[in-house]
C-alpha cells in the first residue's frame, strides 16, 4: 500500500490530505500544523479553510481582501459582520455562527423609571433608577447554524462609581416564542458568589456575562427564538447597569475538542461541495476532478491511505492525531501505522531479551507504549538495556561500563533505579583518579540517527568534586567509534547555582543527574564499536561517594 500511495499523482495525494483535514474542525486545522510538519502546508491551504466558511457568508464578505482563506476565517472570528439585519462572528472552535443582538435591538421594559440613557455612538443602554426591569431579545432561527446547541448570554457592565439593587435573583428563559420554556434564576451582582450556573463571569474585554440558557437548533422550520431576563419581584430600586448586547454562542461543551461532529460534516462539507466541486475540478489533474476523493477509491483504500499518511509522521504525532480529529482516530490506532513506527528489528530485540515479560499486547500501539516506558535487558552477558524513544520511536540504550581506579579500589554494588541490574558506588576508599568506559556495537543503533551520550549518576555524600570554580575537578569525555577519531570535551559532574550549558549536569525527573558527554551520528549498515569514556583530568584529589547508573545513549532531539 505504501508503494501504491506514492505512485499516485502528487496532486491527488495533497488533495486527499486536504479533504481529510477539511472534514475536521477549525480548531483541529489550527492544531495540525503544530502536531506534525507533514500537515503544515495542507492545514493552511485555502481548500481546507474555504470549507469552514459557508456559501451564504460570501455576500457579506465582498470587498474584503485577504491573502488566504485562513486569514479571512480568523478575521471573521474577531470582526462582526452585519448581514440580514444581524451581526455575527464565526466561532473560532467550530466555525459556526456566533450572533450578537445589540442593545438598540433589545426590547427593554421597566416601571417607575427616572430614565434610561441610550448611548447611541457606542450602542449601549445605561440604566437610571427603576423599580422593575425586563430585557428581551429575539432572533430568527434561520440565522443559526444547523444542528447546534447554543447558549445565550447577557453582556453588560456596571458603573464604577455607583450601582445597587442587583443582589436579588432575576429569572431567565431561552426558547421558541409561544412555547413553554425552561426558566432559571441568576444573579447579576458580581459581589454575590453563587454556583457556577447562577454566577456571572468577567470576560477578557472587561464586560460581565451571565448565562441565560441553552437552545438546540436543528435544520427544521424557521421560528423566532426569544431570550428573556425578567425581574421576579418588583419594588426593589436599582441603578447603574450598562447593557451592551445579548449573544448566542455555540455551546463549547457540545463541540468535542478532539472529534469532528457529524452535524459539522453536514453543514460545512456537504453544503459546500457544490461550490468547491467546480473550483477544484478546474485545478485538479485529469481523472481526479471529483472533490470527494474518497468516492474515487476502491473500498478500504481511503482508510489505508490515511494510515499511510499517519505512519509518515512520528509516534507523538500519531498519538495526538488520534485525539485531535475523529477522522484520524482509526488510522492512528491501527496496527499498520504502529508496525511502521516500531524499529524494523524490534522483534529481534524482544527475542534476545532474556527477561522479557510474558505479556500479550492488544495492539502494536500498546507494544510501542510499553517499550517506551519499560527499559528491558536484551543481553544478560553484556548487560545492555533497551527501550524506545517516545518522540521518534528510535532505539535507546543503557550501555554496560567498565571502570579503572587509582589507587586500586572497588565499586560497591547498589540498586535504586528502574533497571534490573545493580549500579556502582564509589565508596569505602578515597580514590585519586578514576575512569569510566562503555562500548557497544553500532549495529544495534537506529540508522540515520544522531545520538547523544549521557553519564547518569548521583551523589552519596560526594567528596572531591565540589570545589570553587577555579579548583573544580573536571572530567574529559570522549565519544566515537573504534574506526573514527573521537571528539573530546570537558564536563563537570557538579553544577553551581546559575551555571548553564551542556557541560554541566542537569537533574532528571527520576532524581538522577546526567551530563552530556558528546554526540555520534550512526549512518547504519555498519558494525563498529561505539566507545564512550569519562576520565578524571586532575589526579591527586581524594574522591568518594559517586553513584554511577551507566551511560545512556538517546536520539538527539531538535
Amino acid at each position: 500500500m505504501s508503494d501504491l500511495f506514492m505512485k499516485l499523482p502528487e496532486g491527488f495525494r495533497e488533495r486527499f490530505m486536504q479533504q481529510v483535514v477539511s472534514l475536521t474542525s477549525p480548531e483541529d486545522a489550527m492544531r495540525l500544523p503544530f502536531v506534525s510538519k507533514m500537515f503544515r502546508s495542507v492545514a493552511d491551504s485555502d481548500v481546507v479553510w474555504d470549507s469552514f466558511i459557508l456559501p451564504d457568508h460570501l455576500p457579506a464578505l465582498r470587498g474584503l481582501e485577504m491573502d488566504s482563506a485562513k486569514s479571512l476565517f480568523i478575521v471573521l472570528t474577531e470582526t462582526p459582520i452585519s448581514f440580514n439585519q444581524v451581526s455575527y462572528f464565526l466561532d473560532r472552535w467550530s466555525g459556526k455562527r456566533r450572533l450578537q443582538i445589540s442593545s438598540d435591538k433589545l426590547l427593554v421594559t421597566f416601571l417607575d423609571t427616572d430614565y434610561w440613557i441610550s448611548n447611541i455612538p457606542n450602542r449601549w443602554l445605561r440604566l437610571g433608577h427603576v423599580a422593575w426591569l425586563e430585557i428581551k431579545g429575539k432572533v430568527s432561527t434561520s440565522k443559526l447554524s444547523a444542528n447546534t446547541t447554543y447558549t445565550a448570554y447577557l453582556r453588560f457592565t456596571f458603573l464604577r462609581e455607583f450601582y445597587y439593587g442587583f443582589h436579588v435573583p432575576v429569572e431567565t428563559s431561552v426558547g421558541i416564542t409561544g412555547e413553554e420554556n425552561i426558566n432559571k434564576f441568576v444573579y447579576l451582582d458580581p459581589r454575590i458568589a453563587k454556583s457556577e450556573c447562577q454566577y456571572l463571569k468577567r470576560r477578557e474585554d472587561t464586560l460581565f456575562e451571565v448565562e441565560l440558557g441553552d437552545y438546540f437548533h436543528n435544520d427544521g422550520e424557521t421560528r423566532d427564538l426569544e431570550m428573556t431576563v425578567r425581574e421576579v419581584k418588583s419594588g426593589k430600586p436599582k441603578c447603574g447597569i450598562e447593557i451592551y448586547f445579548m449573544e448566542l454562542r455555540p455551546k463549547r461543551e457540545s463541540i468535542n475538542l478532539y472529534c469532528k461532529s457529524s452535524h459539522k460534516a453536514h453543514s460545512y462539507s456537504e453544503r459546500n461541495t457544490e461550490r468547491r466541486e467546480g473550483e477544484m475540478s478546474k485545478e485538479g489533474e485529469e481523472g481526479w476532478e471529483d472533490t470527494n476523493l474518497f468516492n474515487k477509491l476502491p473500498e478500504g483504500f481511503g482508510q489505508a491511505f490515511m494510515e499511510e499518511v499517519v505512519s509518515r509522521t512520528s509516534p507523538v504525532d500519531a498519538c495526538q492525531l488520534s485525539v485531535v480529529a475523529k477522522n484520524f482516530r482509526s488510522a492512528a490506532e491501527s496496527d499498520a501505522v504502529w508496525e511502521r513506527l516500531l524499529p524494523n528489528d524490534y522483534q529481534q530485540f524482544l527475542c534476545q531479551g532474556d527477561f522479557f515479560p510474558d505479556i500479550s499486547f492488544a495492539s502494536k500501539k500498546d507494544l510501542f507504549l510499553f517499550l517506551t516506558g519499560n527499559p528491558l535487558p536484551i543481553d544478560a552477558n553484556t548487560k545492555i538495556i533497551f527501550w524506545l524513544d517516545k518522540w521518534s520511536g528510535k532505539k535507546c540504550f543503557l550501555m554496560p561500563i567498565s571502570t579503572k581506579l587509582y589507587p586500586e579500589g572497588d565499586w560497591n554494588p547498589f540498586c535504586e533505579s528502574r533497571h534490573s541490574f545493580v549500579e556502582l558506588l564509589l565508596g569505602d576508599y578515597y580514590e585519586e583518579w578514576f575512569g569510566i568506559h562503555g562500548k557497544m556495537s553500532t549495529s544495534k543503533l537506529s540508522p540515520d540517527t544522531t545520538y547523544t551520550a549521557y553519564l547518569v549518576h548521583k551523589w552519596d555524600c560526594g567528596f572531591g568534586y565540589n570545589f570553587s570554580a577555579e579548583k573544580r575537578a573536571p572530567f574529559e569525555a570522549s565519544v566515537g567509534s573504534s574506526e573514527d577519531e573521537s571528539v573530546n570535551r570537558v564536563v563537570y559532574l557538579h553544577r553551581k547555582i546559575g551555571e548553564t550549558g551542556s557541560q554541566y549536569v542537569v537533574e532528571r525527573k527520576d532524581s538522577w543527574l546526567e551530563v552530556e558527554l558528546g554526540e555520534y551520528f550512526n549512518r547504519g549498515g555498519e558494525n563498529k564499536d561505539l566507545e564512550i569514556s569519562v576520565v578524571d583530568v586532575i589526579s591527586g584529589r581524594s574522591k568518594t561517594g559517586l553513584k554511577i547508573q551507566g551511560i545512556e545513549i538517546r536520539p538527539k532531539h531538535g
